[in-house]
């Protein structure tokens, strides 16, 4: 590709060049389509997430593992198994 004195014809290499390329990246991308409609933008409680129900136990078996596991842990580290 031949050096161009001017400065014009630079430009306007740059201008056909962002023109094409948005082209063909509307061309990618395609239509924007609509986000899906989703259950939980329909609910009307704000306090939903805080109700009591069957995953309220999840935090008491965790906290139960969670101990046995450190009481374990530190009998194994204390008779130097490992």
């Amino acid at each position: 590709m031949p050096a161009d004195l001017e400065g014009s014809g630079i430009i306007e290499r740059e201008t056909i060049v962002r023109r094409l390329l948005r082209r063909a990246a509307a061309r990618v991308r395609g239509p924007q389509r609509p986000a899906p409609e989703v259950p939980f933008g329909r609910e009307n409680d704000p306090n939903l997430e805080f109700r009591e129900g069957p995953a309220a136990g999840g935090l008491g078996w965790l906290l139960g593992a969670l101990s046995v596991f450190l009481v374990l842990h530190a009998v194994w580290v204390r008779l130097g198994v490992s």
